[in-house]
């Protein structure tokens, strides 16, 4: 046997030695495989991606844990950037209520309503008067005609500055309404979930000149205008003002917690998102998995709160929902 066959033959041993030894080192003494890691095997996805089902006994199956959800109560909350627009206060039996803005135009525009006002109740008054004299033949006819366009003029001119206020947020009828020492919060809240707002509802305001501080108030009124860039409606807040101590401008964050009896809270862990959604896996026999949308209400770093899209019993995976996510959608 020449050398070359001898260094084949030798080094052909020690591969066979070798596999053996890495063979047997994998293996316990009963012939099981130890510290193997299986994956889940081929799985079919089936109703566009929203049914995943595994070969019967995959041992992958034990890289999935579930758990059974319950109906509880619970409280959402909807936090909704704001910011103080306007502060109510006495100015003394002859001067009235003082009005601050947080914005020098609508400052403008609401003394221009304040002036039209007056002058609209002045020209009526006029109008009344020179009726009278007419029907006593006081006044001309001309005298009239000019009485009831003054009146004409300043009544549109109310009316303008009026739907100007009222474009901007502002309703003057509510603002002379509302009591003193009192300042209006205005709200961003996001489109999705404005059906749980309330009108009348009590609402929590933290503000960040006083973090240390709690303020509640009313969502006084709900705004009829969606800002189509921001997908956002402005919901007005009155909180008492004691002190003065808020100013037009400052920013807040509103609260707006709402009691639920019929919500679940899962783990953070079994909810995925997709382009916007929100989705949940659940377990509908031992190798059969469902992907379900699902509404959240609000999240903290642990849970979230859902509102529909689970059932009570509901087998819900908790641990392995990344995995089905790249399955069901094919990432």
């Amino acid at each position: 046997m020449n050398t070359t066959k001898i260094k084949f033959l030798s080094f052909a041993i020690l591969l066979l030695i070798s596999t053996q030894y890495i063979f047997n080192g994998c293996t316990n003494s009963d012939g099981k495989d130890k510290d193997t890691f299986y994956t889940p095997g081929k799985a079919v996805v089936s109703s566009d991606g929203n049914t995943i089902t595994f070969p019967k006994d995959s041992p992958g199956l034990k890289d999935f844990q579930t758990e059974p959800v319950k109906k509880t109560s619970a409280v959402i909350s909807i936090m909704a950037p704001g910011r103080v627009v306007a502060t109510i206060s006495s100015g003394g039996p002859n001067i009235g209520k003082i009005v601050l803005f947080d914005s020098q135009d609508i400052t403008s525009l609401y003394s221009q309503y304040q002036q039209s006002k007056a002058n609209y109740a002045l020209a009526s008054k006029n109008l009344v008067k020179t009726k009278e004299m007419f029907s006593s033949q006081a006044a001309t006819e001309r005298d009239l005609n000019q009485a009831e366009n003054d009146a004409a003029t300043a009544r549109a001119s109310m009316i303008e500055m009026e739907s100007r206020l009222r474009a901007a947020g502002f309703n003057p009828p509510e603002i002379e309404s509302i009591s003193s020492n009192s300042a209006w919060v205005m709200a961003d809240v996001p489109e999705l979930q404005l059906h749980e707002i309330k009108k009348g509802e009590r609402v929590n305001i933290k503000l960040d000149a006083y973090p240390d501080e709690k303020f509640t108030g009313r969502a006084d009124a709900i705004g009829d205008i969606l800002d189509p860039s921001t997908r956002t409606v402005k919901v007005r807040v009155v909180i008492p003002n004691r002190g003065g101590k808020l100013l037009p401008g400052m920013f807040a964050q509103i609260d707006f917690g709402n009691p639920v009896s019929s919500a679940f809270i899962l783990p953070l862990s079994t909810v995925v998102t997709v382009e916007g959604k929100n989705y949940v896996f659940v377990q509908t026999s031992p190798n059969v998995f469902e992907r379900r949308v699902v509404t959240a209400a609000n999240s903290d770093q642990d849970q979230m709160t859902i509102l529909s899209g689970v059932n009570d019993g509901d087998k819900v995976v908790t641990s392995g929902a990344m995995l089905l996510k790249g399955i069901s959608f094919g990432y």
